[in-house]
């Protein structure tokens, strides 16, 4: 798999590199602390819509760089401006949906702080895993605003309702054993293996059948949005696409054959 990630690195806004086959690491490198400048959205924006088109990819996981995965917006950059709040709205909120629809599973690796729309992008992504001295909060209400972009909507999901209006009108800041008990996260890795952890789990994954995890992922997200009867109908749907592919009839033969499957990493769903 041929590294892409010169053409979306806009003002050093991320990188992207191949660790493994089929896993595809997004890094956040905007300074400081992981800000999310406009340019910053643009390019996850334009690399999850390349990333999509390529069949290879089966796993993606997203981090950041030093002490942070993302503090969000950089409040310095902000205006009263109605447009200018429009089009901040638009951008996240459309990134954070790119995230949670994609085709193949995308891991949020929060390295250190993980605050404001940084949270929000990585609740926006499949699962979390975060660093032992990773930090976690929605401060917004500090400074007279809230967790847009969706965050007011995908922190109940995760934490429930009364957690999440603890953490949103609070503001307060928690670590990453309080997050894995809060259920904000699902992982928690000593700082020194955190990013080779979460790579392992993405490696395990991008093994795997790609029409399968993509299907299992559509599942998941249409049930939890449309309710259990419209889950129920994808399910069907998929299910049959999914079984008469390729990796399915794979699966079965090498399962027969007690041997390793050797998926052919194409998407079916």
């Amino acid at each position: 798999m041929s590294d892409i990630s010169e053409p979306y690195i806009e003002n050093d806004a991320i990188k992207i590199t191949y660790p493994t086959d089929g896993v595809v690491l997004i890094t956040i490198t905007s300074q400081p602390l992981g800000v999310l400048r406009h340019s910053v959205k643009r390019a996850l924006s334009q690399t999850l819509d390349e990333l999509e088109k390529d069949c290879q990819v089966r796993c993606a996981v997203l981090t950041g760089m030093g002490k942070a995965f993302s503090v969000g917006s950089d409040i310095r950059d902000f205006s009263q401006e109605v447009g200018w709040l429009l089009e901040n709205d638009y951008w996240e909120t459309g990134l954070n949906q790119k995230l949670e629809d994609a085709r193949f599973p995308i891991i949020a690796a929060c390295n250190g702080h993980t605050l404001g729309g940084g949270a929000v992008l990585a609740l926006a992504c499949d699962f979390r895993t975060a660093s032992s001295s990773a930090k976690f909060g929605f401060p917004e209400v500090k400074v007279g605003a809230f967790a847009s972009g969706s965050g007011t909507q995908r922190l109940p999901r995760l934490v429930g309702r009364g957690r999440a209006l603890d953490l949103l009108l609070t503001g307060r800041i928690v670590g990453a054993e309080e997050a894995l008990q809060f259920g904000l996260v699902e992982y928690v890795f000593s700082d020194e293996e955190h990013l080779s952890k979460t790579l392992e789990i993405a490696a395990q994954i991008a093994s795997y059948s790609g029409s399968a995890t993509a299907a299992t992922k559509s599942c998941v997200n249409r049930g939890l949005l449309e309710g259990w009867h419209s889950g129920l109908i994808l399910e069907s749907d998929l299910r049959v696409k999914t079984g008469r592919g390729d990796d399915a009839v794979e699966g079965r033969s090498a399962f027969l054959e007690k041997r390793t499957p050797k998926f052919n990493q194409k998407k079916e769903a």
